[in-house]
């Protein structure tokens, strides 16, 4: 996709310049960055000073061009913060209302209604009027709409945000599934790191309408300039792990992520083999300059110090132990424990505060 725009706006200038073909590309950054302005320029629905705006080969954009597709035109399937749904209609009838409006597509890559509600678990709620729907059940409904409109290019703007943490845990996987089960790319507007992490190929770091960043997720949020554009304090790390063994009665699953780390994580199912994700915050980590013994802790194992940044007044450490981890300490800890970047010390991390996303 390439994106080229420049939009003048009340406290700065929108000046985008990005070429990146990804499943799912996150524009990240903290509000008023000129995240969402970006997806209503793809969509047709903001005026552009200037640029060029193409996906898959098609022109939706182009000031040198003269063109500027209406956004009937433009097969882009949009999904605001709030859903954006009709009140007066079933979800059954938003929901075809996206089917009847499919543009051209290729009927090889067409997918059934049935799939996209089997996909999303909707079916229960087909006849319910959407004013009955909570806020999870309301987006994976505007999801649905989006995807059977049959668009060249999905935008999410921030769907999680108006969620709380335990809601958003249980509609991530939902996302999870459209990124996996439907050939549309996806642009996902966020400021929160595990949703990137969890669902991004691609991320472009936006601050006051400029791109400062863009890479592979694990690469952009390896510094403290990523970390300082989030909102709030949520640092989390991200792995992705599979299932070695169960104990149902210890009440803990052993795992390995992609580099070969075992890890002692809360109890899961032992018929669950399949690629999960978890996700552990980095205020859960602890640290030690010896290994400890005689603890109820089930994770304890080496790493070495590659970065100790400034946050908000704390310390955030990059510790690489085959995989990255970033652990939240305060100042005085650092000076205390005598750590500097190259050290070697233990990370002590609680089964318990793993959470499967």
């Amino acid at each position: 996709m390439l994106l080229q725009c420049r939009i003048p706006l009340a406290d700065f200038e929108l000046d985008l310049d990005a070429s990146f073909q990804a499943r799912v590309t996150s524009l990240f950054g903290p509000s008023g960055a000129g995240k969402t302005t970006i997806l209503d320029a793809i969509a047709g629905l903001r005026s552009i000073a200037s640029g060029e705006i193409e996906i898959d080969g098609k022109t939706l954009f182009s000031t040198r061009r003269g063109i500027n597709l209406s956004p009937q035109a433009r097969s882009v399937g949009y999904v605001p913060q709030e859903g954006a749904l009709f009140p007066h209609l079933s979800v059954r009838r938003n929901i075809l209302f996206g089917a009847h409006r499919a543009r051209h597509y290729e009927k090889t890559l067409a997918f059934t209604m049935d799939h996209v509600i089997g996909v999303l678990e909707i079916e229960s709620l087909l006849e319910r009027p959407v004013t009955k729907l909570s806020g999870g059940e309301a987006q994976r409904v505007a999801l649905a709409r989006a995807i059977l409109s049959h668009p060249r290019l999905l935008l999410l703007d921030e769907p999680l945000a108006a969620l709380d943490i335990g809601l958003r845990e249980r509609i991530l996987p939902y996302l999870g599934r459209v990124r996996d089960e439907f050939t549309i790319p996806i642009i996902y507007v966020t400021h929160n790191m595990s949703e990137v992490l969890s669902l991004a190929d691609w991320v472009l770091m936006i601050r006051q309408g400029r791109l400062i960043a863009q890479g592979q997720p694990q690469d952009v949020f390896g510094s403290a300039n990523a970390i300082a554009q989030m909102e709030n304090d949520a640092i989390d790390n991200v792995l992705t792990v599979e299932v070695t063994s169960s104990d149902r009665v210890g009440g803990r699953t052993s795992v390995r992520t992609k580099t070969g780390l075992n890890l002692f994580v809360p109890y899961l199912d032992d018929s669950v083999r399949k690629p999960l994700q978890v996700r552990l915050s980095a205020d859960e980590i602890l640290i030690g300059t010896h290994k400890p013994e005689g603890i109820s802790a089930a994770n304890v194992f080496p790493g070495t110090i590659r970065k100790i940044e400034s946050i908000r007044g704390q310390a955030v450490l990059t510790v690489d132990a085959g995989d990255t981890f970033y652990v939240r300490l305060t100042f005085s800890a650092v000076a205390n424990l005598g750590l500097k970047e190259g050290v070697v010390v233990f990370l002590i991390i609680k089964a318990r505060s793993f959470r499967l996303l």
